[in-house]
């Protein structure tokens, strides 16, 4: 399945949502359009034109142009070129999809409305912004952060036992410029060359 990257409507900024409350991998069920009822994942969202793609969710065909099947396959030497229908995500705006409620089963999947509210989490009384369903208390949890791709190793990288030597040392032994050691005892207020103080001491 391809994403492609075609041109949204554009949206004015005064329209744009400037506080969402839909994430990416967060669940949530179609209310309008002809996807109506249908439950996914949150693939991604694009807040300059308002709108989401939800995994398996409103698919569409979309004209590509045709790769060269030359180079995938050689005995496909006469077909360089063409156009295919390829089965694509098409977007969908928000206000056309809610939260499902956190507590449902696979079997029924409610549609809720969800707004933020300042929640007290720890219950001493420190208050935190959560999404919460409209008119409770249930907060709905944010969803699991992707794990970030392990770096390969290359044979350049440097070491970590040579990264944390310590190869310089710092030294504040005069010379040094007049007033270096006041900028660094007050670091509020930047020291700067007056003629008045060539002569100042260092300390």
């Amino acid at each position: 399945m391809r994403k492609f990257n075609r041109p949204q409507k554009w949206v004015h900024p005064k329209d744009r949502i400037v506080r969402w409350k839909i994430f990416e991998g967060d669940l949530v069920k179609v209310i309008a359009g002809k996807a109506k009822n249908e439950v996914g994942k949150v693939k991604s969202i694009d807040k300059l034109s308002n709108r989401l793609w939800i995994e398996n969710v409103n698919m569409g065909r979309m004209t590509v142009p045709k790769l060269n099947p030359s180079k995938i396959n050689p005995e496909n030497q006469d077909k360089t070129g063409g156009w295919w229908l390829a089965s694509v995500l098409k977007p969908i705006h928000v206000s056309n999809v809610m939260h499902v409620h956190p507590d449902d089963t696979d079997d029924e999947k409610r549609a809720v409305r969800s707004e933020w509210k300042k929640v007290d989490i720890d219950g001493n009384g420190t208050m935190r912004w959560r999404r919460v369903i409209a008119g409770t208390k249930i907060i709905i949890p944010f969803p699991q952060k992707p794990k970030e791709r392990e770096r390969e190793k290359s044979s350049f990288d440097t070491s970590a036992e040579i990264a944390r030597e310590l190869t310089w040392d710092i030294n504040l032994d005069p010379p040094l410029p007049p007033g270096v050691i006041d900028e660094l005892r007050t670091p509020h207020k930047g020291w700067r060359y007056n003629a008045q103080h060539k002569n100042r001491p260092f300390i």
